[in-house]
């Protein structure tokens, strides 16, 4: 020490640094402190985020477990179809034929419920232990009767004690307990508001509003509308289209007969989608539309629905309860549009978008029954009769071989190698126009045999007999008329004798008469007939499209002068005007009429032994500016005089005083789709 002093050097110092040294070392925290403050506060702050983040991770792990182990195993997602709005119908003057209006049910959401049904098994199952077959089905009970007396107090406050049907929930709940159940259906308005303002207590239900085919105008035109039935699983070429299958289908209903049927694709639109999440239980998590869907086109048709109101009020003539078996035609000579197309018996449409008693449809089938469901007009066959004599005359008088001035004298029979076919017409002399209005049979089989099969097929193909119209493909026949080649071989002369009378090998339909009239009454034209006017197709944004169809189609023409066809036009309107005609009962005075009645032999009989008789009235008008032709069939008549002219007389009384039939156009509304549709 005393060589430190001698040196200057203060030992007590040294020591002292040497302590503030380890100081620092053993306290780098207050050192950090007293250095650098900003790396204190950083530290503090990811304390903190690892003390929020622990919090959490034990919030979601223990506090939640229970929450989030009933819904950790999410299966899969269900698509389901949803269908688009069917397009309308409408005629030629926007007058609605088809619509939709809206299906009220109550619906209940079993998702919803769960917590329902647990309580009511406990309550079942008290303190018993149960063994687990039992236990399951304890819960089935429980979740049937929780939804039953639910569904009960649900009909009784609209009024309509209902139960619900075991087996239907059980099936719904285990297939598709992610959609809601309908449990009350087609509620009026009235029950409607009596659940809105009461139902709100029941857990889970709902209403619901669905789509549902309404024909305004009941059994109008309910042959050539046709009817619809719920809608199967989606067709293979519909999956294929939308390259997709659907796990489950709102319910929906497809056209099955007449106009629905053969434009279902048109009428239905494209459906839509949605995916809907659901997890191991099969209750619905959470859903999502993806796939918008595209409303069906309007259709417009050429039918006029006073001309149809007033051929159908024609086929109830006399008695309005009388099961009539025929139909009536009207067409617009001018350009092949169908007007009116009745059919006899017929039926209301409307009982098809409904549930549909066996007992109910299969007298509709019976063959041994009325057949309400066939369309006469398009789809039976009849001898056509003396009806066929206005194309047997027109060949005559264009070949020649028929002078109308000539008299033929006829026995009041004619003879056929050791037959007589019987002439109501009665013996005398007649001329090609008495002979057309009395309807001689002696007269047209006489000239018929000299033009001989060939010629007579040669004029039946020039209206196409034999072939169909292409007006309802599918629901149409084209009867039957012999080929060139068919009377080249076996034919016999006593063939010819009958089918120069409209008997024997020949079968027409009612519309193929309208267009034989048609072609008459405007001078040779053959159309093709129209049903369909045009498409009318919404966009989104509340605009309309329409798409007319080819009006006024020529087929083919008669090859007939326009000399031979004035001369049978002639005779045509005798047949109505002379009162000796024999269709003077269709007479209207101040209003000119050309037509001829037909009666056709049958082999069968009816229920009452009678022999049955195809029995015709065809017809145009006014004679003098031809416009309508009208082909009125009855299938079990008695004469084409007594049956038919009179019901045609009805259908003329009512066009006299329509004007010409008009332009058709859409009708001038707006509709918003909304944001759900895809452009087209």
């Amino acid at each position: 020490m005393s060589r430190w002093l001698s040196h200057g050097i203060d030992p007590w110092s040294k020591l002292n640094a040497a302590s503030d040294i380890e100081t620092l070392n053993m306290n780098p925290v207050k050192n950090m402190r007293r250095e650098d403050m900003g790396l204190q506060w950083l530290a503090i702050g990811l304390f903190c985020c690892f003390v929020i983040l622990a919090g959490g991770l034990w919030y979601v792990q223990i506090v939640s477990f229970k929450k989030y182990e009933k819904y950790r195993e999410v299966q899969s997602y269900r698509t389901v179809r949803i269908p688009a709005p069917r397009g309308l119908i409408y005629d030629r003057d926007a007058q609605l034929l088809a619509d939709n209006e809206p299906n009220l049910n109550i619906v209940v959401y079993l998702d919803q419920l769960r917590e329902d049904f647990t309580r009511t098994y406990h309550d079942l199952k008290g303190d018993k232990d149960l063994p687990y077959l039992e236990g399951l089905e304890l819960e089935k009970d429980a979740r049937y009767l929780t939804v039953s007396n639910m569904v009960y107090e649900a009909s009784v406050i609209i009024g309509k004690p209902s139960a619900l049907v075991r087996s239907e929930f059980e099936s719904h709940y285990y297939r598709h307990r992610y959609m809601a159940m309908p449990v009350l259906t087609g509620l009026s308005r009235e029950q409607m508001a009596r659940f809105m303002e009461q139902g709100s207590r029941l857990k889970g239900f709902d209403l619901e509003v669905r789509s549902k085919r309404r024909y305004p105008n009941g059994s109008l035109a309910a042959h050539l509308l046709g009817y619809m039935r719920p809608r199967q699983r989606t067709s293979n070429e519909e999956a294929a289209t939308l390259q997709m299958s659907f796990d489950y289908e709102l319910p929906d209903f497809m056209g099955k007969y007449g106009l629905e049927g053969q434009y279902e694709d048109e009428l239905s639109g494209e459906p839509g989608a949605k995916s809907i999440l659901v997890n191991n239980m099969i209750y619905r998590q959470e859903e999502e539309e993806w796939l918008p869907l595209l409303p069906g086109k309007h259709l417009y048709l050429t039918l006029d629905t006073d001309i149809q109101k007033a051929a159908e009020d024609a086929l109830r003539y006399l008695n309005p309860n009388q099961q009539r078996r025929g139909a009536i035609v009207v067409m617009d000579c001018n350009n092949g549009d169908v007007l009116a197309l009745a059919s006899a018996p017929t039926f209301d449409p409307n009982i098809f978008t409904g549930f549909l008693p066996a007992s109910v449809f299969k007298p509709m089938i019976d063959p041994k029954g009325s057949l309400p469901l066939f369309n006469r007009a398009t789809y039976g066959r009849y001898h056509p009769g003396s009806i066929f004599k206005i194309m047997i005359g027109l060949a005559g008088l264009e070949s020649r071989i028929i002078d109308p001035e000539v008299e033929f004298f006829g026995q009041g029979y004619f003879p056929m190698r050791g037959r007589r076919i019987d002439d109501t017409a009665g013996a005398g002399y007649f001329n090609f126009e008495r002979a057309f209005y009395k309807s001689s049979n002696a007269y047209f089989i006489h000239y018929g045999l000299k033009l001989g099969p060939e010629t007579i097929v040669d004029y039946g193909n020039q209206i196409f007999l034999g072939k169909e119209t292409g007006l309802l493909p599918a629901q149409e026949t084209g009867g039957y008329f012999p080929s060139k080649q068919t009377v080249r071989k076996g034919w016999h002369p006593g063939d010819t004798a009958n089918l120069s009378i409209g008997q024997g090998k020949i079968d027409v339909t009612p519309l193929q008469m309208a267009v034989m009239t048609s072609a008459v009454a405007n001078g040779g034209t053959v159309f093709w007939p129209r049903i369909v006017a045009g498409w009318e197709s919404m966009m989104p944004n509340g605009a309309s499209v329409f798409e007319p169809e080819p009006e006024g189609r020529i087929r083919g023409r008669l090859r007939a002068s326009p000399q031979s066809i004035e001369i049978l036009q002639k005779a045509m309107l005798a047949d109505v005007e002379n009162r000796n005609g024999s269709g003077s009962i269709c007479r209207i005075p101040g209003y000119l009429i050309g037509g001829k009645t037909g009666t056709a032999e049958t082999s069968f009989k009816n229920s009452n032994g009678r022999r049955i008789k195809h029995t015709w009235f065809v017809a145009y008008a006014p004679h003098e500016n031809p416009r309508y032709a009208v082909v009125v069939l009855d299938s079990e008549g008695l004469s084409g005089r007594s049956s038919c002219a009179p019901l045609a007389k009805i259908v003329f009384t009512s066009l006299k005083d329509l004007p010409n039939p008009s332009h058709i156009e859409p009708r001038k509304k707006v509709f918003t789709l909304g944001d759900n549709a895809r452009s087209l």
